[in-house]
């Protein structure tokens, strides 16, 4: 019971960090084509991609502290989409070596 407790949490964590990734992509990808046209180029991109930290306002979150707000959009902006990328990594070594295994066992 425990261990389908723990998948569920991480299918769900692993869900949101999906989201969050395809929005780093996204920001990406505007920077590169919009921004790095209309302005000073390669430096437009990054400003794109360090705003959630420079102006966290833009996700429209309205905390108390400025601190939490500041950490809630690091967390959304740089940490979710790593783990993202870290944990399909896992995921796929894992998916790999118990077919390997499998493999062997017919």
């Amino acid at each position: 019971m425990k261990k389908q407790i723990e998948k569920i949490i991480f299918g769900i964590v692993y869900g949101f960090s999906a989201i969050f990734f395809l929005g780093f992509v996204v920001n990406i990808v505007h920077g590169f084509i919009i921004h790095m046209h209309e302005t000073d180029s390669w430096r437009a991109v990054l400003r794109i991609l360090a705003s959630p930290v420079t102006d966290p306002a833009m996700f429209t979150i309205h905390m108390t502290n400025p601190v939490w707000s500041m950490l809630l959009a690091i967390i959304i902006s740089y940490l979710m989409p790593a783990f993202f990328c870290v944990a399909t990594y896992f995921l796929k070594q894992d998916y790999l070596e118990t077919h390997e295994n499998s493999r062997f066992l017919h």
